[in-house]
């Protein structure tokens, strides 16, 4: 079987819960990073591919964007499972056609999702809650591509994930541990300095972090049980 891959941006932004995941489903990925400098890996040797965050703009102009537009677009031709999480979600949009724009305000810290109803179609007859709270950290929004099925709204930012030729883009962060968050709460603590009804203050964010990190999960096994159908591996362990 050929490897997820799992493409990291920067050091602080980690697939943290998701390894976790695969590990307990024994499927083999491989981790990327494009600060390492050298050229992402042809579709041709992957079983999906999997795009986190990044504290930059997929409207920026750094070449390796262009490059996982490219990825994303021939993933989708060949028809390998494309999973992207807040910029990753966004490069998704944007490889087909969507915008990513600024949001009126950042929006961090624990924020209600509401599933639409066709996330209850993809999940196919398995116990989903319509409403669960997820760990967010961005300053931009996207727009969903022409003919996307949209699965996830939110409160602050409303656009929180959909699905399009395979592609699974969300905007929040399934994927993040009391290390990372304890982690981006201290290395950004400018952004969160000054809270709003958007921006949650540090001690709100860390209040009952293990629940709240235990309440998303559900969800989250629910999202990466089904991107792993796509992709064709079987789920053994739930």
């Amino acid at each position: 079987m050929k490897p997820l891959l799992i493409v990291s941006h920067v050091a602080c932004s980690r697939p943290g819960y998701l390894c976790d995941y695969l590990d307990r489903q024994s499927v083999a990925y491989r981790r990327f990073s494009i600060e390492s400098g050298e050229a992402l890996p042809s579709p041709d040797e992957l079983s999906g591919l999997v795009l986190l965050g990044a504290p930059v703009s997929v409207n920026s102009d750094q070449h390796w964007i262009e490059q996982e537009l490219g990825l994303i677009r021939d993933c989708a031709a060949r028809a390998i499972p494309v999973f992207g999480i807040c910029f990753g979600g966004q490069l998704i949009s944007k490889a087909f056609g969507g915008e990513v724009f600024a949001a009126p305000a950042m929006q961090i810290g624990w924020h209600p999702i509401t599933i639409t109803e066709q996330t209850r179609h993809l999940f196919n007859g398995t116990p989903v809650p319509e409403h669960f709270s997820a760990f967010e950290w961005h300053e931009e929004s996207f727009t969903l591509p022409a003919g996307a099925v949209p699965l996830f709204n939110g409160d602050c930012i409303g656009n929180q994930g959909f699905l399009h030729r395979g592609c699974l883009a969300v905007q929040f962060h399934p994927e993040v541990t009391e290390e990372i968050i304890h982690e981006w709460v201290a290395r950004y603590e400018a952004c969160v300095g000054k809270p709003t009804v958007c921006v949650q203050d540090p001690q709100e964010i860390l209040l009952d972090l293990p629940l709240k990190l235990a309440a998303m999960r559900q969800m989250a096994d629910n999202l990466f049980d089904w991107w792993l159908g796509q992709v064709g591996l079987t789920n053994n362990s739930r």
